[in-house]
């Protein structure tokens, strides 16, 4: 079993299957639907406009929640900073949520190499409120 996992290991790293990829990030949107921010820059006090789409999403929320994390230097997260929360009526066939956000300050989290804007979404599946997410990137500059 061991030689399976360091195969299958080989074989991702070799193929590029990892979180950023683009084939993982079709899989994300195909599940959970899709982030975008803009601008793809900010700083502390500035506003962007971040739009989920759930249009291609299996998956339709009934809560959108906002945040934004950072990845230091040693691969290790920050923790997520709440931006905002948002009914959905992703059963009533809502399929875009637009919300503008101002950048917190994220200093007090220390250092970060890059960040990440998630849509957090909570969704009804077989009697049950499930929860997944996807990603865009945002270059924070302090």
């Amino acid at each position: 079993m061991r030689a399976f996992s360091i195969v299958a290991t080989a074989a991702a790293l070799f193929l590029g299957v990892s979180a950023s990829s683009p084939m993982a990030a079709r899989q994300e949107a195909a599940r959970f639907g899709s982030v975008n921010v803009s601008p793809s820059t900010v700083s502390t006090g500035d506003s962007f406009e971040i739009t989920y789409n759930s249009t291609l999403a299996r998956f339709k929320p009934d809560y959108v929640d906002f945040f934004i994390q950072g990845t230091r230097s040693n691969g290790n997260p920050t923790p997520y900073v709440v931006l905002s929360r948002h009914d959905y009526g992703g059963a009533e066939g809502q399929t875009i949520l637009t919300s503008t956000e101002t950048t917190p300050d994220l200093a007090s989290l220390g250092p970060a190499d890059s960040y990440l804007v998630w849509a957090f979404v909570t969704y009804p599946n077989e009697g049950l409120e499930m929860y997944g997410g996807t990603s865009a990137p945002i270059a924070y500059q302090s």
